[in-house]
């Protein structure tokens, strides 16, 4: 068995060799002739075009954008005289294309190797999904432009053109022999001028565009004016009377245009002042909007009320009204007055109220406030009138004075003279000495 393993081992990794090649061989044809496998994602779109010319499917015919292949043409055929294209894009990075992508038959090659140029588009607001075509969509023909071969635009010339046509290219081809080089140099040169003139035809076009609308306006606007003669010819006469009028106030007219710079000034000193007034009112306007909001429905409930109010309104507060305006009138100078003094009375009102909020107060604890005290105040009072004789009411006290003071207090008082004399603090026991004190009222 091992001898025959030596013996045929060489085969066996040739023919092992070959079977590798082949199967390379194979598996890059395969891929290279655009074979699909089951998990690739294929987008299916298609396209109508009034001629599909040299478009022949599973020839590798591709889609490009911008001119990378984001895949290929699967099937054409014939629907009511126009060619539906069917394209099979296999790129999972071209994105969404629109409703209103253009596309572009063009050769690859001489031999009219067809492909498709493909422009996606804009997502346009005004359509369902933005205009993004789904699976299976069509595009319709006024999206796509077939191939113009040469001899379709040579058709469209007549024979003379055509002949000096001929004559041109022939001339052309004697004057440029031998000069390729001094033509690219000319070419060259020439493109900064071909990008001016691509901007000066871009105005241009621009210009028409604009042009072709204000014609278009200025006819809207004559036929609106059409019939509206009789008001065309009241404004006509309005504007000439307000003419008259500025050419008759021109003195007055150009002293206002002297004073509009400082009412101007003044105005913008006005602005500039307001500006922190401005800055703050925005966040009180910002919360103030639910409160705004929410009074509409309030006006709504309230107009039964100012409709039921109306004739109370009319009938009885605007009589009282009338009749009391000469009296307020009559009546301004002493609020003047009253107006006046409001600040001196604001001040003793608000020393009053200050006291009442003394005497008014209870502090916490133990401790009682005046209130409380008065009671007692006034109870005590009563008693130092309670004694009178034929010339009125006494008033009666209590003088506490010290043994270390009294002699000050007897010195200080020569109607306490007798008093002194008696001995009230034997020993200096220095005990507080009652005194009695009488007055008349």
């Amino acid at each position: 068995m091992r001898k025959a393993m030596r013996l045929y081992l060489r085969h066996v990794l040739a023919l092992s060799t070959m079977v590798l090649i082949a199967l390379s061989v194979t598996a890059y044809i395969t891929v290279h002739q655009r074979l699909r496998f089951p998990w690739e994602h294929t987008r299916t779109i298609y396209a109508e075009f009034s001629s599909a010319q040299a478009v022949t499917p599973g020839q590798g015919q591709t889609v490009n954008v911008a001119g990378v292949e984001v895949g290929e043409i699967g099937e054409v055929r014939l629907e009511q005289g126009r060619a539906v294209v069917r394209m099979d894009i296999t790129s999972p990075d071209l994105g969404a294309v629109y409703r209103n992508a253009h596309l572009l038959l063009r050769p690859k090659t001489g031999l009219n190797d067809m492909s498709i140029a493909l422009d996606p588009g804009r997502p346009d607001p005004s359509l369902p999904g933005k205009g993004e075509l789904k699976e299976g969509d069509r595009l319709p023909v006024w999206n796509s432009l077939p191939n113009v071969n040469p001899d379709e635009v040579l058709a469209a010339l007549d024979a003379d053109t055509r002949r000096y046509l001929a004559t041109l290219l022939a001339a052309g081809g004697q004057g440029l022999r031998g000069r390729a080089g001094a033509l690219r140099r000319v070419i060259a040169a020439s493109e900064p001028t071909a990008a001016t003139t691509a901007r000066v035809m871009r105005a241009i076009a621009d210009r028409r565009h604009k042009v072709e609308r204000l014609v278009t306006n200025l006819r809207l606007l004559a036929q609106a004016t059409a019939s509206k003669d009789r008001d065309l010819a009241s404004l006509v006469d309005g504007t000439t009377a307000s003419f008259e009028t500025l050419a008759d106030r021109e003195a007055d007219l150009g002293a206002t245009v002297d004073r509009l710079p400082r009412a101007l000034a003044a105005t913008d000193r006005a602005l500039t002042a307001t500006t922190d007034l401005s800055t703050e009112l925005l966040p009180t306007l910002t919360a103030l909007r639910p409160t705004i909001r929410g009074l509409a429905p309030a006006l709504v409930d309230v107009r039964p009320l100012l409709r039921t109010a109306e004739p109370t309104l009319r009938d009885d507060v605007r009589p009282l009204v009338r009749d009391a305006t000469p009296p307020l009138r009559r009546l301004r100078p002493s609020l003047e007055l009253v107006d006046r003094s409001y600040p001196d009375l604001q001040s003793s009102v608000d020393v009053l109220n200050r006291v009442v909020n003394v005497l008014a107060y209870n502090p916490p604890g133990s401790e009682e406030g005046y209130l409380f005290w008065a009671a007692w105040f006034f109870h005590n009072a009563a008693s130092i009138l309670s004694i009178q004789d034929a010339h009125g009411a006494t008033w009666r006290g209590l003088v506490m004075v010290g043994c270390s003071t009294a002699g000050q207090v007897i010195s200080a008082n020569p109607a306490l003279q007798p008093i002194g004399a008696a001995t009230f603090c034997p020993g200096g026991s220095g005990l507080p000495i009652p005194l009695p004190k009488k007055g008349r009222r």
